[in-house]
């Protein structure tokens, strides 16, 4: 055990280095040949042009402190894993560099999906028994365990919409695997996890608001892939560790990934339910409702991480709960997160705004707040206003119907 804390830490390290001193060299090259993520008031909400390459420090660090760190150790599955990552690190760059097509994108994901699953043999064994399914047949199980990465993989590029909040999201996530791995003896995966955790915590010192850089595609992409293969190898593995075993893995590890999969799952109901094309791009994610509300951005990420963790730790004392109990419990828990924090709202403003150092940020607070009122006062007197944008023109039409009214 001793061995696999060491290189546990040791991936930690390196990867986190790594990515650390990476970063800078690439904000100057991305300057100097500008690549560049711009605004644009509705999705993207940051105020200045800020590069979007951080996901090639980030796959630096990872890439060679795991090749470091597990070769103590090396999983069957490497060659798989190393392939699969690599290919959605040149789909991520490519995208963020020239913008490719969506089919393009998705070719890519499930071209790497498949190599984990099929070559690496990385597959979700069962559903717990839910719907009847404690194992899937083979070929079933493929297909799901792909189309299940492929759904993590744009569930995570899907929560990348403000300052740190996908990089504090999947911290949270690599860790509680890490550790799980590492209790129960599992050295390989926990070093896969803690060399990702690494990355993260090394990238996020240049993307905690006011970010200097953002992870952009190419980070999101592998976020998502590597929990993924996490989260899998948790479920296969949970049987026979010597740590804490789950009475039910595949709701804890949806636990672990929680925010990021019901908030992909909500604005695609939004969006068939208004009849639209769920792979239509919108401001109705819990990110631009928390903005809306007024938090900043590194609030934002807090306040998610925090509810990420508490849906956590709530779930590792309902293991002996029944199955679908349990799944109920998770999914109410995570419906309820911006119900809460509405009802909260003036909670949050005594704890933010009196935390504040600026009175222009108390000031920025407190018109937020007023302004989504005023909006959703309007949207309820004109119910045939569908399309309820956030850019800077539109706002003035709100405020000026309610002044009229």
């Amino acid at each position: 055990m001793t061995t696999g804390i060491i290189f546990s830490v040791l991936a930690l390290f390196i990867s986190f280095i790594i990515t650390l001193k990476a970063i800078p060299a690439i904000i100057k090259v991305s300057k100097l040949k500008n690549l560049m993520d711009k605004p644009d008031g509705e999705r993207k909400l940051h105020k200045n042009v800020v590069p979007n390459l951080g996901g090639v420090g980030m796959f630096a660090g990872f890439i060679i402190a795991y090749g470091v760190a597990v070769s103590f150790d090396m999983p069957s599955y490497f060659p798989a894993l190393i392939s699969a990552v690599t290919i959605l690190f040149f789909v991520g760059i490519k995208d963020d560099i020239l913008v490719i097509a969506p089919l393009k994108k998705l070719a890519g994901q499930i071209v790497a999906a498949a190599i984990i699953v099929f070559i690496g043999k990385i597959q979700l064994p069962g559903l717990d028994g839910l719907f009847g399914i404690a194992a899937f047949p083979p070929i079933a199980g493929q297909v799901f365990s792909v189309l299940t990465i492929i759904f993590i993989i744009n569930a995570y590029n899907l929560i990348d919409g403000v300052d740190g909040l996908a990089g504090m999201i999947a911290i949270v996530a690599s860790y509680v695997f890490g550790l799980w791995f590492l209790w129960g003896g599992h050295y390989a995966e926990a070093v896969l996890s803690f060399s990702l955790a690494g990355a993260l915590v090394g990238f996020m010192f240049h993307n905690f608001e006011p970010a200097r850089i953002f992870m952009g595609d190419t980070g999101s992409l592998i976020i998502g892939f590597i929990l993924s293969v996490a989260a899998f190898r948790l479920v296969q593995l949970n049987p026979g560790t010597n740590g804490l075993v789950l009475q039910s893995p595949a709701i804890f590890v949806l636990s672990v990934m929680s925010i990021p999969v019901f908030d992909t799952l909500r604005v695609i109901v939004i969006r068939l339910s208004k009849g639209v094309s769920p792979m239509k791009a919108d401001a109705n994610h819990m990110h631009h409702f928390l903005v809306r509300l007024g938090l900043r951005h590194y609030q934002v990420a807090l306040v998610l991480a925090f509810f990420n963790m508490v849906i956590v730790i709530t779930s590792l004392f309902l293991q002996s709960w029944n199955v679908y109990l349990y799944l109920g419990v998770v999914i109410l828990m995570a419906a309820s997160i911006l119900p809460i924090i509405h009802g909260t709202k003036s909670l949050l403003i005594r704890l933010f705004v009196s935390n504040t150092s600026t009175s222009s940020q108390s000031e920025y607070f407190l018109d937020n707040i007023l302004l989504n009122d005023i909006m959703n006062e309007v949207a309820n007197r004109q119910p045939k206003i569908k399309d309820l944008s956030h850019s800077k023109i539109r706002e003035k039409e709100y405020l000026a119907e309610a002044k009229a009214s």
